[in-house]
């Protein structure tokens, strides 16, 4: 490409300088029609751009077959088209991800005028009816599709057990009765899954595993259009002694962190006004951490590579986990966060919208109930904390530890050997990684008016999350 350059410029100056005043005279495209169009991306709903729009002679499929690439705004364009009929298609990679490979459209050139012809990738809808049946639309299952790889080379990884699962909630006579489901599939030859029957507009653990490597359990919102796609990468990490100076639990697990060769960046913001978020923690779950600059930036390297969660904290603001991927050539992750008083205005208004159903919710599970623990307004007074973390620090089974961080948290005792960090719910709402510091910021004393506690096993299904741990459920005025 730099010789081309070289040429044109050398092409150039001699122009210039034998005839300065000589008009030259440029060819003229070939007689014929013209096609053109936008290849767009049906399922984000957005122009695909670099996708390769090939245009085949349908009358002579062994000639040569032009090639042309859609800009950034997903436009194609072919001059000097004789007259025939033709075959039009394109090759993208979110092609092979989706596992779709799509028809070429038919059509014919008079030889003179433009033809528009728009090619487009299978809308979600499509894709859950080709490869679930218009049954499982109908009934709200979602699709997820991917690709599995190895982080290293990208090469496509052919039976691996890809699982999934989550909490089902069936509403019976006396009560809700919770059980759970998963599905798995196994992937083919080009690495390309697709799971059928997952709950649209719900919460999966997403996992897969192939012999002895396994990619840890993703948390995943599923969409509500019921169409999910996530590529997964086997990755490699090695496991290194954790400085547990500041640790004060039991668990095996806690003094143990995954380390590897990958390398990560991005930035940190808060979601109104985009103002970088300095001194923000980042780092990957049970691996290494860092902080952000003045600037929100951040760069984590020695980190496992493969599929990993991300855990992003910062003060007064949600903590924020999503999944990653550790491979070479990653792009920048931006972090958007939202304040802790907005998620807790909305909290509350959810809160006030039920009235006084969740008093009166409590009140019943804490008559039938006999595998909680139960604080009333007038209990949790009668302890006068100074903080909400304060109330558990004489109840049996939950603790005020700290991380590897120095930072304090809530654990409990888990259906595994040592501590873990249980799920926090407020008013009914998910509160996902948030430590002790976090919840005497978000809800404090003087505003609860309950506060249930359960086991692993003894949590209702709306308070459960599978996470083998437990639950914490406060609810405020």
């Amino acid at each position: 490409m730099k010789s081309c350059h070289v040429c044109l410029g050398l092409l150039t100056a001699l122009v210039a300088t034998t005839a300065p005043a000589q008009r030259v005279e440029l060819p003229r495209p070939a007689a014929g029609s013209t096609i053109s169009g936008v290849v767009f991306d049906s399922l984000a709903g957005r122009p695909l751009s670099d996708a390769l729009v090939q245009l085949v002679n349908a009358d002579s499929l062994s000639g040569a077959a032009p090639t042309t690439v859609s800009d950034g705004l997903g436009r194609y364009a072919f001059e000097g088209v004789r007259a025939g009929r033709y075959l039009l298609g394109f090759m993208h990679p979110l092609l092979d991800s989706i596992g779709v490979d799509p028809k070429p459209r038919e059509i014919r050139v008079d030889g003179s005028g433009a033809v528009q012809r728009d090619l487009a990738t299978p809308s979600a809808r499509t894709l859950r009816i080709g490869l679930c049946g218009a049954a499982a639309v109908a009934d709200s299952d979602a699709l997820i599709i991917g690709v599995v790889r190895h982080a290293t080379d990208r090469r496509p990884m052919d039976s691996v057990i890809v699982v999934a699962q989550w909490v089902e909630m069936v509403i019976e006579r006396g009560g809700f009765n919770r059980s759970r489901a998963s599905r798995q599939v196994r992937t083919q030859q080009t690495g390309w899954f697709a799971m059928c029957g997952a709950p649209s507009g719900g919460t999966v653990l997403l996992s897969a595993a192939r012999g002895t490597d396994s990619i840890e359990a993703l948390e995943l919102e599923l969409p509500n259009d019921g169409f999910l796609r996530r590529d997964l990468h086997f990755g490699t990490a090695r496991i290194v002694r954790a400085d547990t100076s500041t640790l004060a639990t039991d668990s095996l697990t806690a003094s143990l962190k995954l380390v590897g060769d990958g390398r990560l960046s991005g930035t940190v913001v808060a979601r109104t006004g985009a103002r970088p978020l300095a001194g923000a923690r980042v780092g990957i779950l049970n691996g290494p951490q860092t902080r952000t600059d003045e600037r929100g930036k951040w760069t984590l390297t020695g980190i496992p590579t493969g599929t990993r969660t991300l855990e992003v904290r910062a003060l007064a603001h949600y903590p924020v986990t999503l999944p990653v991927d550790v491979i070479d050539g990653a792009p920048p992750v931006r972090i958007a966060m939202m304040t802790l008083q907005s998620v807790l205005d909305t909290v509350r208004i959810t809160a006030n919208r039920m009235g006084n159903n969740n008093l009166i919710e409590f009140m019943k599970r804490r008559r039938q109930s006999g595998s909680g623990r139960f604080l009333t307004r007038d209990e949790i007074a009668q302890r006068r904390p100074v903080f909400t973390a304060d109330l558990f620090r004489t109840i049996p089974g939950v603790y005020v530890d700290r991380d590897r961080n120095g930072e304090e948290i809530l654990t409990m005792r888990g259906n595994a050997a040592g501590r873990c960090r249980p799920s926090i719910f407020v008013n009914g709402m998910t509160m996902r990684g948030m430590s002790a510091g976090e919840i005497n910021g978000f809800v404090r004393p003087n505003e609860l008016v309950g506060v249930e506690v359960y086991s692993a096993t003894g949590a209702p299904a709306q308070f459960s999350e599978m996470n083998g741990c437990g639950s914490i459920v406060f609810w405020s005025r």
